[in-house]
């Protein structure tokens, strides 16, 4: 991996307001290095799909100051759980999020549940969320959340792919 200084040097775009870092494996020790550059602080759009990062590199990403003007975060094919989820969902610096894909990670219901019950991501209106660990509690929790009203663009999984019927020792099967 190159170091994540030299891949902002390259991709991030010349207004400042974009970096797509995608698919560089910056891990969480790179997304704590991009937490502390003050340069990316016009950043509007951060795209990190399949990076590794964890719960840890997310909390660097949610308690940095340099990104309280993220409109747009992409964690798509990361290893994120429910406690990264609940950073961003925390965070202060995170209220002008507008779309954010959480796409293929590991977010369990707790996390689920907390998106739902958001109350700092007032902006927030796409939110994908689609293929982690969420199950019926947590699918739920979105469709019925306070925040529906303008989070007009819900990707999750749907609710039927949960249930499983009990088949009994008794059936032909």
């Amino acid at each position: 991996m190159a170091s994540v200084d030299y891949l902002v040097s390259q991709f991030l775009s010349d207004d400042k307001r974009n970096l797509d870092l995608s698919n560089q494996n910056i891990g969480d020790k790179g997304a704590e290095r991009l937490a502390s550059l003050k340069s990316l602080r016009k950043v509007r759009r951060l795209s990190l799909p399949n990076n590794n990062l964890s719960d840890e590199g997310v909390k660097a990403l949610a308690a940095s100051e340099f990104f309280t003007n993220i409109r747009e975060l992409d964690l798509y094919g990361n290893v994120l759980g429910d406690d990264g989820v609940k950073a961003i969902v925390a965070s202060p610096n995170f209220l002008k999020l507008k779309k954010l894909n959480l796409y293929g990670n590991l977010i369990e219901d707790d996390g689920a549940v907390a998106l739902a019950e958001a109350e700092h991501l007032t902006k927030l209106t796409h939110l994908y969320i689609n293929a982690n660990r969420i199950r019926k509690e947590g699918v739920e929790a979105l469709k019925n959340a306070k925040c529906r009203t303008r989070l007009c663009h819900l990707y999750v999984d749907e609710v039927e792919e949960y249930i499983h019927e009990d088949y009994g020792e008794d059936d032909d099967d």
